[in-house]
């Protein structure tokens, strides 16, 4: 099990401070404002030198996304929230981008699909990631209105679009299967 650093310095720095202060105020003696000092002193260096938000998904960003990595079958992402209107999305909402650089956006109703909205992709590079862009067929979901923003969670790649109607959805790649 890991031991997060805010748990170090509520049940460990926090405690040995008051216990210093105690000693202080009880004996008068400077050795304890000096263990205090050198204390608070080791905290901020390591907190100076830590590599804070370091996390896996930060980690993940600096690896370069190639137009070729968003090929593939996307899924509304149902990690982010859970009921009824997640679940309906699921089933309603999913698209494909092919490697011939065109996206197909299906409305569907479980594993039926109802109604296909076409276009095309092209990318923008900023920093070390190629962005999406959408070029769609008109007229089109309001869900494809904006271009999506590229987001990592747990080594996964998910692209969020902005709607009207549903603000954030999220998509991540995968197949669809029916919910149990």
């Amino acid at each position: 099990m890991e031991i997060s650093a805010n748990w170090v310095f509520i049940l460990i720095i926090i405690p040995i401070s008051g216990i210093l202060v105690g000693a202080w105020d009880l004996t008068k003696k400077k050795i304890y404002i000096w263990l205090l000092v050198m204390l608070w002193g080791v905290v901020g260096i390591l907190f100076l030198f830590s590599k804070r938000g370091s996390s896996p998904e930060e980690k993940l960003v600096n690896i370069p996304i190639e137009k070729k990595h968003y090929y593939g079958s996307y899924v509304i992402a149902r990690e982010f929230f859970s009921g009824d209107q997640v679940d309906w999305q699921y089933n309603h909402f999913r698209f494909e981008i092919k490697d011939n650089d065109s996206i197909y956006f299906h409305l569907t109703n479980g594993a039926k699909i109802n109604k296909t909205h076409r276009g095309g992709i092209s990318t923008t590079k900023l920093d070390s990631n190629e962005n999406l862009m959408l070029h769609m067929d008109t007229p089109t979901h309001h869900i494809l209105k904006t271009n999506p923003r590229l987001y990592f969670k747990d080594n996964e790649l998910f692209l969020v679009f902005k709607s009207k109607k549903y603000h954030n959805v999220y998509f991540k790649k995968g197949e669809w299967k029916e919910i149990e």
